[in-house]
């Protein structure tokens, strides 16, 4: 590797995709370990949610977001979409080669692993992911004899997307969805939050379970899993973020502050048109 390219290398950005705003939680997980870089995050709005397609389409759509990332010379992809992380990451591997592409469900299944002491994990994740079993044989992968309890909350997605973060109607929905699973003997000692939605609610669900439960926030584990594939990683703090969305930059930006810590401007954002 010459000189130039190496400052280039080091110099380029880390790119990230979503199928639309939640994966915002992943990027604020992103800047907090790595500060000193700088990023491209990418929204497919105009073709939400993934959770309702095929797999087949969803892998096609992850590709394509992926080469508008590569179009800008990233030097890493994160998949901020555990759907497109469970259908697309092959796919978006195989066409990115040597650039280093991390999903979400392996990264959270590891972090998961080290960390249940009794070797029961549960799963909350959108209906899409539960069904499609990705989160159950990658644990499986890592503790063979593990106890998985998947928990499909579908309707967090959409509280979450219009705030409803706090207060007695979502308290009262994530106990129907975990009382079944937490109020038995030898209950989970470690759930994943598996979709990006849910890091909103984790202050809740804190509230709700107890600190005996550890909670595995899939852009964290995501972030230290990108720590050891990053072959260059940046000197000095080169910082910023471009938005990018493939419809509506307004309502992105008007709701961007519910999952990211940053209030965004429309005239932030970029819209773009994504063939594929």
């Amino acid at each position: 590797m010459t000189q130039n390219s190496k400052i280039f290398l080091e110099n380029a950005p880390i790119g990230v995709f979503d199928s639309g705003i939640g994966g915002l939680t992943v990027l604020k997980a992103l800047q907090r370990h790595f500060p000193e870089e700088s990023y491209i995050y990418l929204g497919d709005t105009a073709r939400l949610p993934y959770g309702t397609k095929s797999p087949e389409t969803v892998a096609r759509y992850a590709t394509s977001l992926a080469q508008e990332l590569i179009n800008y010379h990233v030097k890493a992809i994160v998949i901020a979409c555990n759907t497109a992380s469970t259908h697309g990451l092959s796919a978006v591997k195989a066409l990115a080669d040597d650039i280093p592409v991390i999903g979400m469900i392996e990264p959270a299944s590891l972090a998961a692993s080290k960390a249940t002491k009794n070797k029961h994990i549960a799963v909350m994740a959108t209906f899409g992911t539960i069904k499609s079993g990705a989160y159950t044989k990658s644990l499986l992968n890592f503790v063979p004899d593990c106890k998985i309890s998947p928990i499909a909350c579908q309707m967090l997605v959409a509280l979450a997307e219009e705030g409803w973060v706090d207060g007695t109607i979502p308290r009262s929905i994530i106990h129907q969805y975990l009382d079944p699973i937490f109020n038995q003997e030898n209950a989970p000692d470690t759930i994943i939050l598996g979709c990006t939605h849910f890091p909103v609610f984790e202050h809740l669900l804190r509230d709700i379970l107890g600190m005996s439960v550890t909670f595995i926030n899939s852009g964290e584990a995501a972030s230290f899993h990108l720590s050891e594939h990053l072959k260059e990683a940046s000197q000095k703090k080169i910082g910023g973020v471009k938005f990018f969305v493939t419809d509506d930059p307004l309502r992105f930006a008007e709701n961007a502050i519910k999952f990211y810590d940053e209030t965004l401007k429309p005239e932030d954002v970029t819209l773009i048109d994504i063939k594929g």
